[in-house]
């Protein structure tokens, strides 16, 4: 079990992501908001190409609805991300740049979510993973 605090003085939940490169001694520490209304985990584009992915032949391109639009996105498997204290190896993730002036690099969607049960307090401040 794992839990931190969160404070939503920002308007959103914001965490720490890490995501591990293609080599296992390659990693980047990310700040997502929790976005349970994201079906897929969303990294910037280059950081998947400073960890070593290959965007150039993707798993797929994916036409998402954002806020600003119809946005392209290609899907590649990362091996590992960590978040909130818990690990999920081998896991699809979406690649896109936020605008420049965001205080997040991504979001953390419901494809890393559903392998835990989430517990979210606003009454203490708190969410928590309990693994499955």
């Amino acid at each position: 079990m794992a839990r931190i605090p969160f404070n939503l003085s920002l308007g959103l939940i914001v965490l720490p992501l890490k995501v591990e490169g293609v080599s296992s001694n390659n990693f980047r520490d990310l700040l997502v908001a929790l976005d349970t209304g994201a079906s897929t985990t969303v990294i910037p584009t280059k950081i998947a190409l400073d960890l070593g992915y290959d965007l150039s032949n993707p798993k797929g391109n994916e036409e998402i609805i954002t806020g600003s639009g119809i946005e392209l996105m290609k899907r590649i498997t990362v091996h590992k991300l960590t978040a909130i204290g818990e690990t999920v190896e081998n896991i699809d993730v979406l690649c896109h740049d936020l605008p420049a002036d965001s205080i997040i690099d991504g979001v953390l969607g419901l494809n890393f979510l559903s392998h835990f049960d989430v517990n979210l307090s606003f009454s203490t401040g708190t969410l928590e993973l309990l693994p499955h």
